[in-house]
């Protein structure tokens, strides 16, 4: 399954996010759609001629998710899960990944979520087709003041890459060092760094800390 931690992908942008029977298409099927933004894919519902579940890819093409036929309104109708990947300007690009449908590969599965959103996850991962989730981490500065005040402070970041972290973290232990405190503690090494730091009555712990997640 995806991460539940991991950041959505946008929102499709059209004009049929006010439209009754988008809305009624997208919340029928929001667990699904919920789950394939976590990957995470620009997911879409097509309330037109057919109903279904659509998902971008990276390369352009995209993943079309219906059942034996369109979507049912009610996802209780639902007979499997048939899951092609298509490409609007190149019709050579047309493979069936996951078919839980009656006669399908994966019938075992039904109407089963989970065993569709792994099957996804394993073919995009595998393929490089979904955009990257990277880690933030920024450099910190936790601590009491002379006035027994808690001291918190942002002294850099976030960083997108967690090598350019470390390296801000050495600066900022090169500028401390410089302005007078006094490390009186290391651990961590070069994988993720913590000192203790301490100057006239103020105590701080300089670390990197995670700031979240962003989708490139």
């Amino acid at each position: 399954m995806s991460n539940e931690l991991a950041p959505l992908a946008p929102m499709p942008v059209h004009n049929n996010t006010d439209d009754p029977l988008w809305l009624a298409l997208w919340n029928a099927y929001e667990p699904v759609i919920t789950a394939l933004r976590r990957i995470p894919l620009v997911t879409n519902v097509e309330s037109g001629n057919m109903f279904a579940i659509t998902a971008e890819l990276t390369d352009g093409s995209h993943l079309w998710i219906s059942s034996a036929e369109d979507l049912p309104m009610d996802p209780g109708a639902l007979e499997g899960f048939h899951v092609k990947r298509l490409h609007d300007d190149n019709p050579n690009i047309d493979e069936v990944l996951y078919d839980s449908t009656e006669n399908g590969e994966q019938a075992e599965h039904g109407n089963n979520t989970v065993p569709l959103i792994q099957a996804i996850t394993a073919f995009v991962t595998e393929r490089r087709l979904a955009p990257r989730v990277i880690d933030q981490v920024s450099v910190r500065l936790q601590g009491v003041t002379a006035q027994r005040l808690p001291l918190s402070k942002l002294l850099n970041g976030p960083c997108t890459d967690n090598d350019a972290a470390i390296t801000e973290y050495g600066n900022v232990v090169r500028a401390m060092a410089q302005k007078g405190w006094t490390c009186v503690h290391a651990q961590g090494g070069t994988d993720w760094p913590l000192s203790v730091w301490a100057l006239n009555d103020e105590v701080g712990i300089l670390y990197l800390a995670s700031a979240g997640q962003v989708i490139v």
